[in-house]
């Protein structure tokens, strides 16, 4: 956690779910056990998305993925001038893993280092 570097409206912002929310295209996230991460269009006209994450609190997110990846109110915010404007990419991981040593070790270091090629400057993290 760090205190804001600037004003919201000229900041460049992602989101990060642990809905594992994908694309169409992309690799299936395993039921358990996987401490990877999806890429995911921050376009809020793409609608191929697929929730991977099996609770009964996805149940709503599978039929409208906004539920837990909020790309389209984040589009608003910018069009609004509110925050500066939208990362070209948001990031999906899967919640309630417990790979806590990959967690620290792997996967944290390369969504900071996506974060930081992206241009990004605030990551909004969306637990699902």
């Amino acid at each position: 956690w760090r205190p804001l570097p600037g004003s919201l409206r000229e900041m460049c912002v992602a989101l990060i779910t642990s809905g594992a929310i994908r694309e169409g295209n992309q690799r299936p996230f395993p039921q358990l056990g996987d401490a990877s991460y999806r890429m995911v269009s921050s376009d809020p006209t793409l609608t191929d998305l697929h929730v991977d994450h099996r609770t009964r609190f996805g149940i709503q997110a599978r039929k409208d993925p906004e539920v837990a990846f909020p790309r389209l109110a984040l589009r608003a915010l910018a069009e609004q001038g509110i925050i500066g404007r939208v990362a070209p990419f948001h990031f999906s991981i899967y919640g309630g893993i417990r790979e806590y040593k990959e967690i620290e070790e792997t996967l944290a270091p390369e969504l900071a280092s996506q974060l930081r090629q992206e241009g990004v400057d605030l990551a909004v993290f969306l637990p699902f």
